[in-house]
């Protein structure tokens, strides 16, 4: 009897429906990827199964399911709770923000979804930490691409491995469709039933390699460009080309911050400007990572 085939899963990514982020004073889309674009880069990944977990929004994840045809798309959501950021899988419905992780699980749970935790020692990233043995988990994130230091990866793997009945599992946490399938989850079969079959017996198997930096100044440029033009319509009173959450965001804000904000956004363009601030983004979260660690380290000693 042959064994059965491997599937491959990148079980978080992002679309142009996550919403906003701040990056110092001024806010930008935390995505602006067309599902269609990160459907069509799943493909090239020759992934099996992609799950579209946006920020606090089933959208990116609904559009995708209905565009793929040659990979399963799985309707996820990353929702900010009260104690961390925590992903929905198979979901139907939205989850709210602002719940108890608690409360989050149970709706995530009550139709028929997984919940798993993403980075959970990360330190730029809103998350669990040593919630994740309190709660009800399926599955947490032991390998997550984008988190480029030497510290967060390996202490989830560490506290986790043979000390918590969850699947472990990588992904990508995708904010552009050249990260997606950077990392992914494995597991025996090919479909998205199967993926969630695996999630529940604790059956999946992690790999990937980190996100390049020059990935992140890639997405810090076409982002900044993606805003540029987002104000100048909203400025010059031109249609918007979407109603996706940053178009209609922008559209609320008052004059004097979107004058403001076009100049950051144009800023960003420079190439030296560009650069700079993802190498000097990047050693901050190396530099907070060291720091996080010191102090999982010493409350571990507690």
């Amino acid at each position: 009897m042959s064994p059965p085939m491997e599937g491959k899963a990148d079980t978080h990514c992002h679309t142009k429906h996550s919403g906003l982020t701040k990056i110092g004073f001024l806010r930008f889309p935390d995505c602006i990827s067309e599902p269609a674009a990160v459907v069509k880069a799943a493909e090239r990944a020759k992934l099996n199964v992609l799950c579209v977990t946006d920020h606090n929004s089933i959208r990116g994840g609904v559009e995708a399911k209905r565009l793929a045809s040659q990979v399963e798309v799985v309707v996820g959501e990353e929702a900010k709770t009260t104690g961390g950021d925590l992903i929905g899988l198979f979901l139907t419905d939205k989850i709210e923000k602002g719940l108890s992780p608690e409360e989050t699980i149970d709706m995530i749970h009550s139709q028929g979804g997984l919940a798993v935790a993403p980075h959970p020692f990360s330190a730029h990233c809103d998350s669990l930490g040593f919630r994740i043995f309190e709660l009800k988990l399926d599955g947490v994130e032991v390998f997550n691409a984008a988190q480029r230091d030497r510290h967060t990866n390996p202490t989830a793997l560490e506290l986790t491995e043979n000390k918590l009945d969850v699947a472990l599992m990588g992904a990508s946490d995708a904010h552009t469709p050249a990260m997606v399938g950077n990392a992914c989850t494995s597991f025996d079969g090919t479909t998205a039933e199967e993926l969630r079959k695996a999630i529940l017996q604790k059956k999946t198997r992690w790999g990937g390699e980190i996100t390049p930096l020059r990935e992140f100044v890639w997405m810090t440029a076409t982002t900044a460009a993606e805003m540029e033009a987002i104000l100048a319509r909203s400025l010059f009173g031109r249609p918007m080309k979407d109603d996706s959450e940053v178009s209609l965001a922008v559209s609320r804000i008052r004059t004097i911050s979107k004058m403001v904000s076009l100049v950051g956004a144009t800023a960003f363009l420079f190439p030296p400007f560009i650069y700079l601030t993802a190498v000097s983004a990047d050693l901050i979260h190396q530099s907070k990572s060291k720091l996080n660690f010191e102090k999982l380290l010493d409350k571990m000693g507690e």
